[in-house]
This record gives structure tokens, C-alpha cells and sequence, in this order.
């Protein structure tokens, strides 16, 4: 029983200190509660000093603390009177320009002048809501203002200083002086009559100005690969082809090269067109240069070394007529050609020194003498007698061709010429002078000429007559000489 009764003071000590520990906590939790109180009233004031100021200024005649544009000028926690004044004086207006990936502030107010109405300014601090100025909303808004006067030079230089420089300017697609088709550059040069236009309609509507300089450069308005550029390319690329050569003989040539053609094309309408007003002078260069007929030519005969041999029936004349016609018609087809000019006469050959060649027949008249050379080896000579010495009878000097071969003819009539007389062979190279048999002759050579010439022609022994007219074709020249 002992046991028991001691144990009986030790749970009374027990419930006594926990009653004291629930005191205490409880007393604690009465100091938070004024302390969470007191607090919230002084959270409860302030709140409602903020909502004071904020419906005060949304209320009166402030605009909002934060970020406030109005037609493009800060106005953050001015009165609409404070804001017009900005506003008129364009304080802060800018724009914004994004070029090659970067942006560029530009400032306007140098450049700018506006005016603005106090109604209209108050009217859209109306607009702004209780919300915006409660949470602190950034506000933009377009104004557009009463009046505007830009000076676009400033603004232009003001902008040329701010960017960078143009790196590269707009060009069209062209052909240049060699017909190469140039493609078109596009380039970052702005075309600044465009972009201020833009930005002062902008200014005058109260718009925001931010800009892409992209959308006011210069575009090229011709293109390579436009229709009508690639027409006249194709055009151009088979005059580029083409080639006129006129020939000479084997070994001489001028050709008219494509620089030639092309430096003569120009564009009209859109087209390509070739000029010719320059092919009569070039055919008449080639007549200067090519005609040979009446010329001088130095020839080496056989007996008296060189001689100057002057006129005759041989030599070249080019018919200047034809020859550009054909030319003309050549250029219009548009395709490499090569073709001869047309000749009114001819010449043997197109030689080094002269249009002789090695195939002729040398007439001398001092030796009555007649040579007959096929590419240079000498076939036969035989003695002849040429005309008599007069201005009526004489045989002339100069250089010829046979220009005909006949057989078995008469020459000359009795009532023209006195005389009627038949040949077995006639080659003709003058006129009516020309190489046949004389049968009615018993000798050649000497001095029979001086007394008893021909009438011209070139007398021969009927044999030798007759071996010429075998060896010689038409075109052989003759050549004759004192």
C-alpha cells in the first residue's frame, strides 16, 4: 500500500507542469495574432495609399507611372498639360529601323514638328483603364496629331548618319559594251523618296515607326532572266557566233569577225537590231584593196628582165553593187559564211606581187617573139608578127586574158575593116585583138611588123597556132609588152 500512496503525489506534480506549458504556448500565439494583425493593417493602409495615388492620377489629370507612349513621345507621370508640351516639341520621338539584322534608333525631334490638341491628348488619357494604372501596364497609343511639318532633308541625313553605309547600290540587268548579259545587283540603298513618304504619313496618323529598311530599297526593274532579256541574249548569242570571210584565191582572205558584227548591234524597242550602214565602206575598202584591173604590175620577162606592165584587159574588179547585196543578205541570216565577192572582171590569180600567176602567154612585140609558160616551165616560143606600129593598127600593150577560144572563123569584114580573112584557131584577148594562124604568111619574126603588120592581132605559124589553142583555157592572161 506504500507503493501506491507514493505514487499519487507524482502525477499531480506532473499535470501541473503540463498546464503551465499550454499556458504559455497559448499566450504566444496571441502575441502573432496581433503581431499578423497589426501588420495587415499597415499592409491595408498602404494598399490603400497606392489605390489613392492611382485612382488620383487615373482619376485626375496624371498619366500612369510606368512606360506610357502617346503619339510617340513618353509621357510616364506627366499631366496632360506636361504631356502636350512633349508631345508638341517631340521630345523623345524616334523610330526604329532594323537593317542587315540590327536596329537602329533614329531620332526625329531635330526634324519634326507637330502640334497637338489638349482635348484629344485628355481624350486618350480616358482610354487608359483603372487596370493599367492598378498593375503597372506599359501603354502605347497612336495620337494623330492637329498638325505636322517634317523637314524631309534633316530627317534624310539624320537617318543616313544613323545607318550604315550602303554597301552595295541597285542596278538593273543590262548588256554592256561587248553584248555580255550583266545580271542585275540588288543593293541596300534606300529609296528615300519612298520611305519618307511612308514615315510622314505615318507621323501625320500618329502610327508607331518601326520600319525594315528592306521594304523601301530600289529593286531592279530589269532582270537577266526577264523575257525579253533572254530574247535579245539568244539574239545576240548567234550574232556572237557568227562570221562573214570573203576568200581571194586559196591564200587570202578578210574576214568580218563577230567584235565586227556586234559592235554594230544597238537596241530599239526592247529589240536587238544590227546597223549596216557601215558595209558600203567596208566593200569599197575591199575594191581598193582587191581591184587590180588597169593597174601597173611588174613582170619579169623572159628576154629583158623586170618591165612595168600598165593596163590591159586583166586584173580583178570587184562589183560593189552585188557584193554588198550579197554581204546584207549574209548579215540577216544570222549563221558563219563564207563566200567570194562578185567580180565585174578577173584576174588570173591572187598573187604575192601580182594577179599574173605562172600560167601565161608573154608577147613581145621589139622581138616578135611569143613564149608559152604553164606553172612556170616554158611549153613552147615561136617568132610572130604583131600590128603595125600606129595608132589605127598597133597591137597594145598591157596585160590581157583570152577571154574566148573559137574555131574555124572569119575576122573582119570587108566593109569595115578591108578584110575578111578565115582562121583555124582564134584566141581572143583584146577586143578584137587576139592569137590565130596566119597561113597566108611564108615568115615570122624581124621586122616584118614595121611594113606589113597585122591589124592588131598576134600573127603565128599555123602549127604554133595550134599548140597554143591546146595548151591555153579561157582566163589565160597575155601579156604584152614594147
Amino acid at each position: 500500500m506504500g507503493g501506491v500512496k507514493g505514487a499519487n503525489p507524482t502525477v499531480r506534480k506532473d499535470s501541473n507542469a503540463c498546464g503551465v506549458i499550454g499556458f504559455l504556448r497559448n499566450e504566444e500565439m496571441r502575441k502573432g495574432t496581433k503581431i499578423a494583425l497589426i501588420v495587415a493593417g499597415f499592409s491595408l493602409v498602404a494598399l490603400l495609399v497606392a489605390v489613392f495615388i492611382i485612382a488620383n492620377n487615373f482619376f485626375m489629370d496624371r498619366f500612369p507611372e510606368q512606360s506610357t507612349i502617346i503619339g510617340g513621345t513618353e509621357v510616364a507621370d506627366k499631366t496632360v498639360s506636361e504631356a502636350v508640351v512633349a508631345m508638341n516639341a517631340a521630345e523623345g520621338l524616334h523610330m526604329t529601323v532594323n537593317k542587315a539584322g540590327t536596329s537602329y534608333d533614329v531620332p526625329l525631334t531635330e526634324s519634326v514638328t507637330r502640334m497637338f490638341d489638349g482635348d484629344r491628348v485628355r481624350e486618350a488619357k480616358s482610354e487608359i483603364s483603372f487596370w493599367d494604372y492598378l498593375f503597372h501596364k506599359e501603354v502605347s497609343m497612336a495620337l494623330k496629331p492637329d498638325t505636322v511639318s517634317v523637314d524631309e532633308k534633316k530627317l534624310q541625313a539624320t537617318i543616313e548618319s544613323t545607318l550604315p553605309e550602303t554597301k552595295y547600290n541597285t542596278s538593273d540587268a543590262y548588256f554592256d559594251n561587248d553584248w555580255n548579259l550583266i545580271a542585275e545587283v540588288q543593293g541596300d540603298d534606300i529609296n528615300y523618296e519612298e520611305f519618307l513618304k511612308k514615315i510622314t504619313t505615318d507621323i501625320e496618323n500618329g502610327e508607331e515607326l518601326n520600319y525594315n529598311a528592306e521594304d523601301f530599297y530600289f529593286h531592279p526593274s530589269v532582270r537577266a532572266e526577264d523575257e525579253n532579256m533572254q530574247k535579245i541574249y539568244k539574239k545576240v548569242k548567234k550574232y556572237k557566233a557568227m562570221s562573214i570571210t570573203f576568200t581571194f584565191g586559196e591564200w587570202r582572205k578578210e574576214v568580218i569577225t563577230s567584235e565586227k558584227i556586234c559592235s554594230n548591234l544597238y537596241l530599239k524597242n526592247d529589240k536587238v537590231k544590227l546597223k549596216t550602214d557601215w558595209t558600203p565602206d567596208y566593200v569599197r575598202r575591199l575594191a581598193k584593196k582587191y581591184n587590180t584591173l588597169g593597174s601597173t604590175r611588174t613582170f619579169k620577162t623572159t628576154l629583158d628582165g623586170e618591165k612595168q606592165i600598165t593596163g590591159g584587159t586583166l586584173g580583178w574588179w570587184i562589183n560593189e553593187e552585188e557584193t554588198l547585196k550579197n554581204l546584207n543578205e549574209a548579215l540577216k541570216k544570222m549563221k558563219a559564211v563564207t563566200m567570194k565577192p562578185v567580180y565585174r572582171n578577173q584576174g588570173a590569180t591572187f598573187g604575192k606581187k601580182n594577179d599574173i600567176g605562172k600560167t601565161y602567154v608573154e608577147v613581145s612585140i621589139n622581138h616578135q617573139h611569143v613564149w608559152v609558160y604553164i606553172k612556170g616551165e616554158l611549153k613552147l616560143e615561136t617568132d610572130c608578127v604583131t600590128g603595125v606600129p600606129n595608132k589605127e593598127r598597133m597591137t597594145h600593150p598591157g596585160c590581157h586574158y583570152v577571154y574566148a577560144k573559137q574555131r574555124d572563123r572569119y575576122l573582119g569584114t570587108m566593109e569595115v575593116q578591108g578584110y575578111h580573112t578565115h582562121v583555124d584557131y582564134f584566141m581572143p584577148f583584146n577586143g578584137g585583138e587576139g592569137l590565130h594562124d596566119a597561113p597566108w604568111r611564108g615568115s615570122f619574126g624581124g621586122s616584118i611588123y614595121l611594113s606589113s603588120g597585122s591589124h592588131g592581132c598576134v600573127n603565128l605559124p599555123p602549127s604554133m597556132a595550134a599548140a597554143i589553142y591546146d595548151l591555153v583555157e579561157v582566163g589565160t592572161p597575155v601579156i604584152v609588152y614594147d
